[in-house]
């Protein structure tokens, strides 16, 4: 690979990692028009029980369903990235999900968590159209729980 496919491929990389990165904290912190603006109009979107949300509203309605006290960070790493076209790209990440209360008092250590966390992998595929990348499918599952 000369450099400036080199350096295309490694822009591109990164930009994919970064919307990972943004899905992850869009959904943490409820901003649902952000999380849209990741999501590729024919995302479908595989929960870890088996339910799959197709396009965006139905993820985003997913998400603004949760109970209102419920607050979530999901640590992302690990991310391994395949490239099957040109404009489509495989990404498996680590996932460590903790999760709490926004009714906990929030102390200077932070707020307690749940009793369970859970380490999962987002599965997922990336379509670049229109000059942008775009979350086309996401498969999420736990490996692990504690």
């Amino acid at each position: 690979m000369d450099e400036p496919d080199l350096l295309w491929r490694t822009a591109h990389e990164q930009a994919i990692h970064a919307l990972i990165v943004r899905v992850g904290w869009a959904i943490d912190h409820s901003d649902l028009a952000d999380l849209a603006n990741c999501l590729h109009p024919d995302v479908v979107f595989v929960r870890p029980d088996g339910q799959a949300l197709q396009g965006p509203q139905a993820v985003c309605d997913a998400y603004a369903q949760r109970q209102p006290d419920r607050m979530t960070r999901h640590l992302l790493s690990n991310v391994h990235l395949v490239w099957t076209s040109p404009d489509r790209v495989q990404s498996k990440a680590t996932v460590l999900l903790w999760t709490g209360r926004l009714s906990d008092d929030k102390t200077a250590a932070g707020r307690p968590a749940d009793p369970v966390q859970k380490l999962g992998e987002h599965l997922d595929v990336w379509a670049f159209e229109a000059g942008r990348w775009a979350l086309l499918r996401r498969q999420s599952e736990f490996v692990f729980f504690r």
